[in-house]
């Protein structure tokens, strides 16, 4: 198996770096929004059936920028119990060769409350990484969820451009086309963050 702390760091790297991705194609989205509501105005009536669309691509882009800011700060938190978590692995592993090394020494038994106390705080990190594995888990999930309503939405905002008239169709299924994108584009960077935290729950 390979150094987990290199592990941790790259995992966790990966993650934030993923998401932020996703960040930038949701803002994206959100201009799609905007642009797509200019269309749907000067369509006028026969577009009044795509307005409401835009209002759920909009919402779908800040549930997905205000999801990804929460996961990386989640993995940013989770950086820093993994270095902690790294440590304190590494000071038990070295109590226990000055046990081997010095098992004979009258003063052996003088480390045996610290080398408690470092097993205390093992405990206690390894316990809120886990915690935090499963927070971030989660919230992954929980967009991953949410994307899968732009493929809906994306199918409704054809059939609405299809009301346009010939003037406005194309430009409105433009717009549908886009969110169908960029949601998979998200989606893509979220299963791969997914994957990030499985290889993390195996440490």
């Amino acid at each position: 198996m390979s150094d987990p702390t290199t592990n941790y760091f790259v995992s966790v790297a990966e993650i934030a770096a993923k998401l932020d991705q996703a960040t930038h194609i949701a803002q994206r989205l959100s201009l799609t929004a905007s642009n797509a509501r200019a269309v749907a105005l000067r369509a006028g009536e026969r577009a009044a059936g795509f307005r409401p669309l835009t209002d759920f691509i909009d919402r779908l882009a800040e549930i997905t920028i205000s999801s990804s800011k929460k996961i990386n700060l989640l993995a940013s938190r989770l950086s820093q119990t993994s270095a902690d978590k790294v440590r304190a692995d590494d000071a038990i592993e070295h109590f226990h060769l000055v046990y081997k090394k010095a098992k004979e020494s009258p003063f052996i038994g003088s480390l045996d409350s610290q080398l408690e106390l470092c097993e205390e705080t093992q405990q206690a990190l390894n316990t809120k990484y886990n915690k935090q594995i499963d927070q971030l888990s989660d919230e992954l999930a929980m967009l991953s969820s949410e994307l899968r309503n732009a493929v809906i939405l994306a199918t409704l905002s054809r059939v609405e451009a299809s009301q346009a008239g010939d003037q406005y169709q194309e430009a409105l299924i433009n717009v549908a086309d886009n969110v169908e994108g960029a949601a998979g584009q998200i989606k893509d960077h979220i299963k791969y963050s997914q994957q990030m935290v499985s290889t993390l729950e195996e440490y």
